[in-house]
């Protein structure tokens, strides 16, 4: 199958909500902007990946986070699970907290990634330009 990457489902997403202790959310840009339901097009997201085959969804957003990003983080808690309105993915999004105010390791994923960014919170909607999870607004407040 072609579009399994070492035994990742093709829609099945989990992405991390990672704050800092400065009250900023860490956000990435995609190198390649994927377009959506209603001409919506993808270009920030929160850092997160396809989940691997034999994999937690935990396992799967940290694993996710540190190749994209550099940052150790461990999932908290979920906050929602829905199939995205505009993309028709199952995505999960998980409050997570960092394992330390610095990165680990040098981001592994530069290919996907174009820029890694802390964001204020208020900012977060002026890059996200898809529907935002409701329960992920909520839990951040915006």
């Amino acid at each position: 199958m072609s579009y399994e990457r070492q035994g990742e489902s093709k829609n099945f997403i989990n992405l991390g909500i990672v704050e800092n202790d400065k009250g900023e959310v860490l956000m990435i840009q995609r190198v390649k902007k994927e377009g959506g339901k209603n001409e919506s097009v993808l270009e920030w997201a929160f850092p997160g990946g396809k989940q691997r085959y034999g994999e937690t969804r935990e396992e799967c957003v940290e694993r996710e986070v540190l190749d994209e990003t550099g940052y150790d983080i461990s999932s908290v808690k979920q906050i929602s699970m829905r199939v995205h309105p505009q993309f028709l993915v199952l995505i999960v999004y998980h409050l997570c907290k960092l394992s330390s105010p610095d990165p680990v390791a040098e981001p592994r994923e530069a290919h996907e990634v174009a820029e890694i960014k802390w964001v204020k919170l208020e900012g977060i909607r002026n890059l996200i330009t898809t529907d935002i999870d409701p329960n992920v607004a909520k839990t951040l407040g915006i």
